[in-house]
């Protein structure tokens, strides 16, 4: 078997292991002096290679491996203790010269360690491979050849723990999904002006046990692929309220870039009355690409729902959103109405977003509103609407 004949392998890694193990597989052979090294696992009864670097370029593709039965290899021998680490004429060692892997590789010199886990699992071998014998090559020390299979043990081990982690997140979402432990509560948004309530925010809530945040649950359903998986349930579930929510009040649903770039957030609009909707976008996912974002944001409007900015004041990239966007809704952050009777930079900044505001026809809100201090404040400053524990907790709506 020639290596332009290596079959497609599977997808073990990710790619930024690949790549920093690559380098490190392209250090070792260019020391060595070898024409080609990949890391050998062992797996079912096989020696699979997953990291291949060769000075021919073909050899060097994630997609590209060759695999032998554990026995006819020598890195089963290697592992044993039957083989020594170096070899520097492979037709002359009385193992290695009858071996058909011998012949079938090419390998006319060879250098190989096992890859050891802490558990003492021989995870395979770290191996390279000359296809002519090399006389030099018994003068070199393994010790560089172990340094770099345990840096590769410690890299395995660390990706494992990730994919461990991984699968249980996924196992837990599933679960609390299908057993429906997500509900949606509202917060009141008290309209200065009108003084009364004038629309509601939607929250996720999770009923599980252990309890944790919604902010934990959709980091980690980004960490594996199912934020918008995620998102997109309560946003359902979210919109399933309409119909509660009085005639004359708004409500407000949180929605990612992500979410709402997929175009799922315009499908699920469709499917209501959305002109009593407000979708707000947060910053802690950042908008890439402006103009693709207005695109999908047109969508939105189209069903007649608004949008807003939300964490206004917490960061420079709510700010960039609002120069660069249409916003109807501008929410400022709690962060910058916590105390802000008592802090002169944190109103020189709100009044200049409200003046803002005016200026574009937005309204403002300001979020995590608890103590009447704050309330005076800001309706001093012309803030249109509040939300915060001032004028009510998040919880199920007061409506049949």
């Amino acid at each position: 078997m020639q290596l332009n004949d290596f079959r497609a392998a599977k997808a073990y890694f990710d790619e930024g292991f690949e790549v920093s193990v690559g380098k490190l597989l392209a250090l070792l052979r260019s020391s060595f002096e070898m024409d080609l090294a990949f890391i050998g696992k062992f797996e079912e009864g096989y020696r699979t290679s997953l990291i291949v670097d060769s000075e021919n370029a073909d050899a060097c593709s994630e997609d590209l491996c060759f695999s032998h039965p554990i026995e006819e290899t020598y890195c089963h021998r290697i592992a044993t203790g039957e083989l020594p680490a170096i070899i520097p004429n492979t037709l002359t060692n009385s193992i290695t010269k009858d071996m058909p892997v011998t012949q079938e590789l090419s390998i006319g010199a060879y250098a190989g360690v096992p890859i050891t886990l802490s558990n003492g699992e021989i995870y395979g071998t770290l191996c390279c491979i000359k296809h002519t014998s090399d006389s030099a090559l018994a003068y070199r020390d393994a010790s560089l050849l172990r340094f770099v299979a345990d840096v590769i043990a410690d890299r395995v081990e660390s990706y494992r723990d990730n994919q461990n982690r991984f699968a249980a997140i996924r196992k837990k979402i599933q679960a609390f999904t299908a057993s429906d432990q997500l509900r949606i509560v509202f917060q009141p948004i008290w309209s200065i002006h009108e003084n009364r309530i004038r629309g509601y925010e939607a929250l996720s809530r999770f009923d599980t046990d252990p309890y944790y945040p919604p902010d934990v649950w959709f980091s980690e359903a980004a960490e594996v692929g199912l934020q918008e998986y995620l998102e997109l349930l309560a946003f359902e579930k979210a919109l399933g309220h309409l119909d509660r929510i009085p005639d004359d009040c708004f409500l407000s649903i949180n929605a990612s870039p992500e979410l709402i770039l997929s175009g799922a957030v315009s499908r699920q609009l469709m499917k209501h009355s959305s002109h009593r909707v407000i979708v707000e976008v947060t910053e802690h996912s950042r908008i890439k690409d402006y103009q693709e974002f207005k695109d999908a944001i047109h969508l939105i409007r189209r069903q007649g729902a608004k949008f807003a900015i939300d964490d206004a004041g917490a960061g420079y990239a709510s700010f960039q959103a609002i120069l660069e966007l249409d916003v109807d809704v501008i929410k400022l952050d709690l962060s910058l109405i916590r105390n802000i009777h008592l802090d002169i930079k944190k109103q020189a900044l709100a009044s200049a977003l409200v003046s803002y505001a005016k200026y574009i026809r937005a309204v403002v809100v300001g979020e995590g509103v608890e103590y009447a201090e704050e309330f005076e404040l800001l309706k001093g400053l012309g803030v249109d609407k509040i939300q915060g524990y001032y004028v009510g907790k998040p919880g199920p709506l007061p409506y049949a």
